[in-house]
């Protein structure tokens, strides 16, 4: 049987940002007073859904991602010594253009349904957002 995988090319020369997409990342906090657990539960299970649902993410939005830390594993890398953030998740938002995702967050639709549903578990006067232009040093697909 032979193997269906190919060796990764390794990286290219000179790493090109993507022209195709970009990403903005919002660096995310829960709640005072809200558990972990709480707060990716909900994160993950309802906001995502009702974020989903809105005619502009579905019109603009090429891909929605929410970055969890499990407790396991925040006790891991914290075993090993490395400094570890004080933020609960990450948001990635990833559009054609910083237009598309601007679009996004100015729809007032959008503002009505998904912002006052934030104040039910994150921390909004601490969250961070960082535009995020893509380099794909490497991209295995398996």
């Amino acid at each position: 049987m032979t193997s269906q995988l190919q060796p990764l090319s390794g990286p290219p020369e000179k790493p090109l940002v993507r022209s195709d997409r970009v990403r903005m990342i919002a660096i995310v906090f829960r709640k005072p007073g809200m558990s972990a657990e709480d707060f990716q539960r909900y994160w993950r299970e309802d906001h995502s859904q009702l974020l989903a649902s809105t005619t502009i993410a579905k019109r603009n939005l090429l891909k929605y991602e929410q970055s969890h830390c499990s407790t396991e594993n925040l006790e891991q890398v914290r075993s090993t010594g490395f400094p570890m953030a004080d933020f609960d998740g990450l948001a990635i938002f990833e559009a054609m253009s910083f237009d598309k995702i601007m679009e996004v967050f100015a729809d007032q639709d959008f503002k009505d349904v998904v912002g006052p549903d934030e104040e039910k578990f994150m921390d909004r006067t601490r969250t961070v957002m960082f535009p995020a232009d893509i380099v794909s040093i490497f991209d295995d697909p398996t």
